[in-house]
């Protein structure tokens, strides 16, 4: 089927005013849930009618709403959220779930390579795809690969740095291999030992104004308002 066309489909199977954002990554543990997570509480915290959709089996995603949802009975002030677990075998029907939203943040498994059709139409209905990638050789053999892939189907990407310590020796260089690989996002997330405390109870670190490291998240989601016109 020529591009075009593809991406026609692909548009006509998603809420025609949603924004897509699909964050995937070939690496597993490069950070796919804790962006999307903490990207979905920044819309809800802007009022932004947003919805997120699990397409990983292990539904790190979904789990961590469902304690959401669990902590918001006792302390309702929390931004509500709603995530749905889904399969990339019916990812069509996965978008239609999105009519009636704004927003749309697509967690996706690490393992692209078994679902290349699937993400290829999730691809031609995004908006924007984020990449995380945490400077390691390991990483970035795996993500630069997949960034020149998606750019090549001439759909949006940035790669966000994830775990990024500009101190070590070999952060400039596997950053400047993946700047020649693609886009990447201006601000990139540092090493937070306790980035996954709050995930516990089904928060981020946006759920408490005084956290440390906050600051990086909200940097990230004004860059994805702008990319995708929200």
């Amino acid at each position: 089927m020529p591009q075009a066309a593809a991406r026609q489909r692909a548009v006509e199977v998603k809420g025609a005013q949603c924004r897509i954002l699909l964050i995937s990554s070939p690496k597993g543990g490069s950070g796919k849930s804790v962006l999307s997570r903490h990207i979905l509480v920044s819309a809800a915290q802007a009022g932004i009618k947003a919805i997120g959709l699990d397409f990983d089996r292990q539904q790190t995603f979904s789990k961590w709403a469902a304690r959401r949802a669990r902590t918001r009975e006792a302390f309702p002030d929390f931004a509500e959220t709603v995530v749905e677990p889904v399969s990339l075998t019916h990812w069509r029907g996965a978008l239609r779930r999105t009519e009636g939203y704004s927003l749309a943040i697509l967690d996706t498994p690490p393992s692209v390579e078994d679902h290349l059709p699937a993400i290829d139409g999730l691809g031609e209905a995004a908006d924007l795809i984020l990449v995380p990638a945490v400077c390691t050789q390991d990483d970035v053999e795996s993500v630069a690969p997949w960034v020149k892939a998606l750019a090549a189907k001439g759909f949006a990407t940035s790669v966000v740095l994830n775990r990024a310590n500009r101190r070590t020796t070999s952060y400039a260089r596997m950053r400047g291999v993946l700047v020649k690989a693609g886009s990447v996002c201006p601000t990139e997330l540092p090493q937070l030992e306790d980035i996954h405390v709050p995930s516990t109870k089904g928060l981020t670190l946006l759920d408490y104004s005084k956290s440390r490291g906050i600051e990086p998240f909200e940097e990230i989601w004004a860059y994805v308002r702008r990319e995708i016109g929200l």
